[in-house]
């Protein structure tokens, strides 16, 4: 994490006399996301893996910084390492056969002064032996890295089978553009995942009407010239008298998604409690257990996390029809949100299974169906659907044809309406619930 923004970087010319930059609270809470994803994601994937002994995981740092802060208050680098000491001791908590993470980084950061203190704080740490074996530290721009990076994944995992994760804390806007995520995501065997930041500060200006010539020469850099409409982006930010939240999150959002060929994406922001700074956050993933993974933390952050739109399926369309409030404010991942997304989703799954899936689907199909259209987790949702399935209107079957006792849903479990459900006409449509 190397600069606030391009016009205010962060500096760390002085930190030999131990002159070191500030840790602004919007920064840290974006640090305690990413220590908080990378634990969690690292025990959903390793939940039943009661045999493995090592886990490989490859940790990619663009934009690593200078690795501490003032108060002594610790970077990205030091982060994702700490992280995965976490996970690990999580894991082995409930294993008789305790199992090993080995991650190899890539510590990425251009600037000498940055790079020079980030070296010395890893040192410090007691990461120093490790530097050179499974920690590489390069001085450059990351997209001068990006070869040698896919070169070395693939030569330690020819059949692809290593799980990665990039952390591209940009902080401005064109230094990724979606080619480069794209290309690292073909080229490494569709496993890659992807968190990357942009500034909240860079996102006012890149929506305003009069910057239109240079949000348009801005999206050919990001590689997405092919899928924003920007008069339509632009006319929904007028519709919603200048807030621009909602037109990020629904089209520059989708159109990462689309851009990249990424199946999974989750596009929530990042606020801070006291000013106007803050990140936007894309989070870009091939496995549905990811994204939950992450929508997970952003409900874990309560309000420090904001998602713009409503709370129903098709979360990023814009519906003039309902209360425009959270489209322009925004709704924090609360409790009371937590609430009306349960209702709000009750209605609306029960519609789609009820028009889409006369003959039932599956928990899993269900899930990847639904993953880029709502801000619930999958916990969340299975919870909706067991109460949908406590109704005389559906059901929960196990592969083999039982109707299912318990909430927690397998892969295979077919969920279903009833066939009186169907017959009697019980099934007029649910009104739609306003968000």
């Amino acid at each position: 994490m190397s600069t606030k923004t391009d016009q205010n970087p962060f500096d760390w010319k002085g930190w030999e006399s131990s002159v070191l930059p500030v840790l602004e609270d919007h920064s840290e809470m974006k640090l305690d996301l990413l220590r908080d994803y990378l634990v969690l994601y690292l025990e959903i994937v390793l939940k039943n893996s009661h045999g493995k002994e090592i886990q490989e995981i490859t940790l990619i740092d663009g934009f690593a910084g200078g690795g501490i802060y003032e108060n002594e208050r610790f970077g990205s680098p030091i982060t994702i390492l700490k992280a995965v000491e976490e996970a690990e001791a999580t894991i082995n908590l409930t294993r008789e056969k305790k199992m090993r993470i080995v991650p190899t980084c890539f510590f990425v950061e251009k600037e000498p002064n940055a790079f020079a203190c980030l070296e010395a704080t890893l040192k410090a740490q007691g990461y120093g032996p490790k530097i050179g074996q499974s920690i590489h530290l390069r001085r450059d721009k990351f997209e001068n890295c990006v070869s040698e990076i896919i070169s070395n994944i693939n030569n330690r995992h020819k059949r692809g089978g290593n799980r990665t994760i990039f952390f591209l804390d940009q902080c401005g806007w064109v230094k990724i553009s979606a080619a480069t995520v794209k290309r690292l995501a073909t080229e490494l065997h569709q496993r890659p995942e992807f968190i990357i930041n942009f500034a909240i500060d860079w996102l006012v200006d890149f929506l305003s009407e009069k910057t239109q010539t240079n949000t348009k020469a801005s999206l050919t850099e990001l590689g997405l010239e092919n899928h924003v409409d920007l008069p339509e982006m632009l006319k929904l930010r007028n519709e919603l008298g200048g807030a621009w939240e909602h037109a990020v999150e629904a089209h520059i959002g989708e159109a990462f998604h689309k851009a990249t060929g990424i199946k999974y994406f989750s596009p929530f922001y990042i606020e801070p409690h006291n000013n106007h700074r803050g990140y936007w956050l894309l989070h870009l993933a091939q496995s549905a257990r990811a994204r939950s993974a992450m929508t997970q933390i952003h409900w874990s952050k309560a309000n420090r996390s904001k998602h713009y739109g409503h709370l129903g399926y098709d979360m990023l369309s814009y519906k003039p029809s309902y209360d425009q409030t959270t489209f322009i404010k925004g709704m924090a991942f609360d409790e009371i949100s937590r609430v009306k997304c349960a209702e709000v989703l009750t209605g609306d799954f029960a519609r789609i299974i009820r028009d889409e899936h006369k003959e039932g689907i599956t928990f899993k199909n269900f899930i990847d169906k639904t993953s880029n259209k709502i801000m619930a987790s999958s916990p969340m949702v299975q919870d909706v659907i067991w109460q949908l399935c406590q109704t005389s209107d559906f059901e929960a079957r196990s592969p083999s044809g039982r109707t299912k006792k318990t909430m927690n849903f397998a892969p295979g479990d077919i969920i279903i309406p009833r066939q009186q459900f169907l017959i009697n006409g019980i099934g007029a449509p649910l009104s739609r619930s306003s968000a």
